[in-house]
């Protein structure tokens, strides 16, 4: 049972999640990937794998290396404070990258800087208590998707339950693990869906 929680946790980690929205909008949402050219989709994914991905692992990596953080998994919650502002940095410099666009869609814009406040709440957080920054990472996902679909009338109804269900699969894998409370974890998954959520429903950007 550990050994499959530990694969659920790595498999559906939280730095993947960006790389998979902007796949999810540009590659197999009904309307965007229809609107968008295949090159500007790639590109846009490229981008994502290099500033959401990529880069955050380097770092906390270099941190590793460095003795600052004692374990890649970041499981002391004192030490995830810094590997965090560096990986919400890059996500907002991806965000800058998307502002620039000409032509993007706001609601795509909204989802990612909802995406970023969700993950820079849940670093203030941090500072004093240990919420479950993978439940806040795939609820993220969700609350975009869920909320692209809705403000764009498209139907993703398989996506968007397997979303749901793989917040549950990724709490209780945490738990499993015993890496955090039922509560650290609910409060992962709350804040993860409803900010991305609410921004894309309501248009938020700057």
């Amino acid at each position: 049972m550990k050994q499959t929680a530990r694969v659920i946790s790595l498999v559906l980690n939280p730095f993947i999640m960006p790389l998979l929205g902007v796949i999810f909008l540009l590659k197999f949402h009904g309307i965007y990937s229809i609107i968008y050219t295949e090159k500007f989709g790639y590109t846009l994914i490229f981008l994502a794998l290099i500033l959401t991905l990529l880069f955050p692992f380097i770092s906390i990596y270099v941190l590793y290396r460095s003795r600052l953080i004692s374990d890649l998994s970041l499981s002391k919650r004192e030490e995830r404070v810094l590997p965090s502002i560096i990986t919400v940095l890059y996500y907002l410099g991806f965000y800058y990258f998307l502002r620039r666009i000409e032509g993007l869609d706001p609601i795509i814009i909204s989802g990612f800087l909802g995406g970023c406040v969700a993950l820079a709440l849940s670093i203030a957080i941090t500072t004093r208590w240990k919420i479950s920054l993978h439940a806040q990472g795939i609820s993220s996902l969700a609350g975009l998707c869920v909320g692209v679909c809705q403000m764009t009338f498209v139907s993703h109804t398989a996506l968007n339950i397997f979303l749901l269900f793989a917040i549950g699969l990724v709490g209780t894998s945490r738990l499993i693990l015993q890496k955090h409370t039922p509560l650290q974890v609910y409060a992962g998954a709350g804040i993860g869906f409803f900010i991305p959520y609410i921004f894309v429903v309501n248009g938020w950007w700057v």
